[in-house]
């Protein structure tokens, strides 16, 4: 099938997860709103694109979103578990300028000093036992994301380990992604958004 007629006819089986309809947490409708669906143009948005011109739509559009998260937690480590040669780096950088993004191949390479703040992990060989490893040092500050939850076998493993979790306090499923708070003054929630 058509990628665009593929991707428009899941956006519409997601229709009534717009915008945080629904959604009683202040927090997590905050969250949804501002972070995942703002649809306000950012500052850099614009340089961007014309300094990445070759993205496709979903990367461009999954570019933005860490652009947001990074603009929203100022963090000032980001782990990213991914062989794909994307432009995280970029992004993540003008979203906030004190984030150093740091590719990883193990767990091995995180040093006692680093705390875990955000971690990406693409589903790729030994993404498991990283998720399993990288869950023993998540705390309230930790944020994870999961690639390709809605269509990647190991993703929906991984996704679903996070959901049954009891260290996951407030998750979001995004079909092409997930994210997950470890917040364990929040209440336990999974939100099903349409990105």
């Amino acid at each position: 099938m058509n990628y665009k007629v593929q991707r428009y006819l899941h956006w519409l089986r997601r229709i009534k997860y717009c915008r945080g309809f629904g959604v009683q947490s202040p927090s997590a409708y905050r969250f949804i709103r501002y972070v995942i669906n703002e649809h306000y143009p950012y500052y850099a948005y614009d340089e961007l694109r014309k300094e990445l011109t070759r993205l496709d739509s979903l990367t461009r559009k999954r570019m933005e979103l860490y652009f947001r998260i990074s603009n929203y937690r100022q963090a000032s480590l980001w782990l990213d578990f991914c062989e794909r040669n994307d432009v995280i780096a970029t992004y993540v950088g003008r979203g906030c300028h004190a984030t150093q993004v740091r590719r990883i191949t193990d767990l091995q390479q995180i040093t006692a000093d680093d705390r875990i703040e955000v971690l990406r992990i693409c589903p790729s060989a030994g993404c498991e036992a990283l998720l399993e490893a990288a869950l023993q040092k998540a705390d309230d500050r930790t944020l994870f994301i999961i690639e390709d939850i809605g269509y990647n076998d190991t993703a929906k493993r991984m996704w679903q380990k996070l959901l049954e979790s009891d260290l996951t306090s407030v998750s979001y499923d995004l079909y092409y992604l997930g994210i997950a708070f470890f917040d364990r003054k929040r209440y336990k929630a999974n939100y099903v958004v349409n990105f």
